[in-house]
């Protein structure tokens, strides 16, 4: 009897951990994002620290980033089996915003998160890189960066981890699991380069 228990109970926790995958996805493929970058201080691109100017030459511009992003199977030893159904379209994109200091009020301590829906094909063992939008034009003229352009220097900066969650399903339509990245963002009124002087 005691043997019968105790199987159902081994049984009833292997089928609990299946469910629980199950609900996180129900395809063999799942998302890697192998990187997070966007532009530095100078403008370039592929700086894991993002330096975002609230406002710049008076006028107010978005902060892109990139995500590099590859497609993997869960049972690499069956590698000759895959097919062009486990490649994953990536359809969304979510954006989110933390501080270290623990003040997360949205639309006051934090930009507010929002949601980029696309349509990004990305092959098995084939990374891609994904533009997405960052700080969008419109959180630049909410709290809390809309009060940044009254500090015209680079003493006050604000420091935010921006979590970056990738959604999708592979051409057989099964959901792939979220995969989730952090980007550091630094957010001031940084200043403008000097205008160029005209050559007499």
């Amino acid at each position: 009897m005691k043997m019968k228990i105790l199987v159902l109970i081994i049984a009833a926790l292997f089928l609990a951990s299946c469910v629980a995958k199950e609900n996180d996805s129900t395809s063999g493929s799942f998302l890697v994002i192998s990187s997070l970058t966007g532009n530095d201080l100078k403008g370039a691109a592929g700086s894991t620290t993002v330096f975002s100017d609230v406002i710049t030459d008076n006028s107010i511009i978005n902060d892109n980033a990139v995500a590099k992003v590859d497609v993997q199977i869960y049972n690499p030893a069956k590698s000759a089996d895959i097919s062009y159904f486990n490649n994953v379209v990536v359809d969304q994109i979510d954006v989110e915003f933390k501080r270290t200091d623990g003040r997360n009020v949205e639309g006051v301590d934090v930009p507010y998160r929002f949601t980029q829906p696309m349509n990004f094909l990305i092959a098995v063992n084939a990374p891609k890189d994904i533009p997405f939008v960052l700080i969008r034009h419109v959180a630049k003229l909410e709290a809390p960066l809309l009060a940044l352009r009254e500090v015209p220097s680079q003493s006050f900066v604000l420091q935010l981890v921006a979590k970056v969650t990738l959604s999708g399903k592979d051409l057989g339509g099964h959901r792939v699991a979220p995969v989730s990245g952090y980007l550091s963002v630094w957010c001031a009124n940084f200043a403008d380069a000097a205008p160029v002087e005209p050559t007499p």
